[in-house]
């Protein structure tokens, strides 16, 4: 349960930078909040970390909330506990057939592993949220593998040819901490090590590319507490970057007495052949070349780098701490997954290069998606394959996520709900991450339950994110609009809809600013679906919006209930009940217009 949170073993979130305000659905911060309250519940929080309200249980520093996997499990256990009617859970079991008739995915035989039995599932509605996109080549829908070719996408850094070895790197993560005894526990040397610790090759010094702008080679040292530079790329001590637990937070008897960290380090990634539409033999022929290349990474740490104190090479004090994945050789149950297959949408464009880059023309967001059922916002981060691609990271603008690049061709019963949705190769490094994977698998299931409630056909985009809305999931960009305002559904379906006010030089919602009468004029014509190059002297002209005795119109003044002449409107606004006629707010004027008559 819970894919890379848990059994990938990336338990450090991979999430932007306004994430302790907005920019997830209420679920997932529902999630985060859980997480946080474990630790809190469980140990004794120093004064120091208990006065923090984003207490960080771990204090790394390329995430603001990392976590032990197990924490995770337990957390996604207890959020589905209050639903036992409704939601049967089959761990370790595996979909291998799908019997589609006449365009529709009638039932599903999955194999459970534990019993050794098979069972047959005959659903309604079928959700992908595997690691891999299991489901798209069982069902028979179009979909993509690899790196596509720039005369099919269009983008300026995409391939010349198609590549469909090409596939972002995989990682079998681990778990270390530092043996408080000093005691060595040196892991095995694995077969080939000196040839994978060469290719690799394993080193803590890694180039930001000065053809981006980027700082150039930085010598990571292994131990420290130096705060980092912003924005991630921002070198610090290595044992913290993902550290789990800190024992600096904690205090009592019970409190963790040392420091564990995940590691999951570029170096250790493996990138030698994809493990997408294999053959079962050579799938796990590559898993067991994947594990050697972590395990060897953690045995030149132990033994080969050369230590900040200078006092010879390897620290053998550090210790594999394999409870911590729940597995026998240490390693992640399963490898992190960074690019999926991929579907091509039913109808609509793929999420290319151009939508989304900070390079490219589209003021403080990206490029604007009408149908949009979440957000997003990451680093355009491409780990590369073995198919001679250089590593690259983009920035983007914050993005929308398009309900279209959920629903596949030829199957009408099948939706995308993770990594699996219509990007590109390189938009998916974008898209990847926890919090619009989870958006993704969320607005995906919102889908299938109105089509259900419905009769069976899709809801339109318009019918569906009132719902998402209402149930906390954000459909436009806005820095300053949190997750429990009064008002966050109605400003996100008014913004949606083209009636709020929306800067191109920011992505603030100001829901208690005044709401103008230049504004309420623009709100008004597309309110009432009439397409103008000046909303102002449509609104004097057809006397919706009073002006002054000597016909001035004030466009930047406050607006008041009483500007506007309710009487010559095209037809009447919903009726609120107001506690004062002005001035009215962003948030009220998006609630009235958004209210039900």
């Amino acid at each position: 349960m819970g894919g890379q949170l848990t059994a990938g073993g990336v338990s450090a979130l991979d999430e932007h930078k306004f994430i302790e305000f907005t920019g997830a659905t209420r679920t997932y911060y529902d999630l985060r909040r859980r997480l946080r309250d474990h630790y809190c519940k469980t140990y004794q929080l120093t004064p120091a970390a208990a006065a923090l309200d984003n207490f960080n249980p771990g204090n790394c520093y390329v995430s603001s909330l990392c976590f032990e996997p197990k924490v995770g499990v337990r957390v996604l256990d207890d959020m589905l506990a209050p639903h036992p009617e409704k939601v049967r859970y089959f761990p370790r079991t595996q979909v291998f057939q799908l019997a589609v008739e006449g365009g529709r995915i009638t039932s599903a035989l999955a194999y459970r592993f534990d019993t050794r039995t098979v069972v047959r599932l005959r659903p309604r509605w079928v959700l992908d949220a595997t690691e891999t996109g299991d489901l798209l080549p069982l069902a028979g829908v179009p979909y993509v593998v690899g790196s596509e070719a720039r005369r099919d996408t269009g983008e300026p850094r995409a391939a010349t040819e198609a590549k469909p070895a090409c596939v972002q790197s995989s990682t079998y993560t681990f778990a270390i901490d530092v043996n408080r005894s000093g005691a060595p526990h040196c892991t095995p040397r694995p077969e080939g090590y000196e040839r994978i610790r060469d290719s690799q090759p394993f080193s803590l010094r890694i180039t930001y590319n000065p053809e981006y702008g980027w700082r150039g080679p930085f010598q990571y040292k292994m131990f420290g507490e130096d705060p980092p530079v912003p924005n991630k790329m921002s070198p610090g001590p290595f044992f913290n970057w993902r550290r789990l637990v800190a024992a600096a937070n904690y205090t009592g008897a019970n409190a963790p007495r040392g420091y564990l960290a995940l590691m999951n380090w570029p170096r250790q990634d493996y990138h030698d052949e994809s493990i997408l539409d294999r053959t079962p033999a050579d799938l796990a022929r590559i898993l067991q070349a994947a594990k050697r290349v972590s395990l060897a990474f953690m045995h030149w740490l132990q033994t080969d780098l050369a230590r900040d104190d200078g006092q010879g090479n390897g620290y053998p004090e550090l210790r594999l701490r394999g409870e911590v994945m729940g597995s026998e050789d240490g390693l992640s149950k399963y490898p992190y997954i960074r690019e999926s297959r991929r579907l091509i949408p039913r109808a609509g464009a793929r999420v290319v290069e151009q939508d989304i880059g900070a390079e490219y023309p589209a003021g403080s967001r990206a490029k604007w998606q009408s149908d949009s059922v979440g957000t997003g916002f990451y680093m355009v981060d491409i780990h590369p394959c073995g198919a001679n691609e250089k590593g690259r990271m983009m920035m983007p603008r914050p993005f929308q996520l398009p309900m279209n690049t959920l629903v596949p061709q030829k199957v009408v019963n099948l939706l995308a709900a993770g990594k699996n949705i219509g990007v590109t190769h390189l938009t998916n490094g974008a898209f990847r991450l926890h919090p619009i994977e989870w958006n993704a698998g969320e607005s995906a299931a919102v889908m299938a339950s109105l089509a259900m409630a419905r009769g069976g056909a899709l809801p339109e985009a318009a019918d569906l994110q009132p719902v998402l809305a209402a149930a906390g999931v954000p459909l436009v960009w806005f820095d300053d609009l949190r997750i429990d305002h009064l008002d966050f559904a109605a400003i996100h379906l008014a913004a949606i809809r083209g009636v709020y006010p929306l800067s191109a030089q920011d992505l603030h919602a100001s829901p208690d600013a005044p709401m103008t009468r230049r504004e309420a004029a623009a709100a008004l014509a597309k309110h009432y679906g009439i397409s103008t190059a000046d909303p102002q002297q449509l609104a004097t002209a057809r006397e919706w919006m009073a002006v002054d005795h000597r016909n001035w119109f004030h466009p930047d003044l406050p607006l008041y209930w009483t500007d506007i002449r309710e009487a010559t409107l095209p037809s009447p606004l919903p009726v609120v009940k107001m506690k004062r006629t002005g001035p009215v707010t962003r948030a009220e004027f998006a609630r009235r217009l958004i209210a039900k008559q």
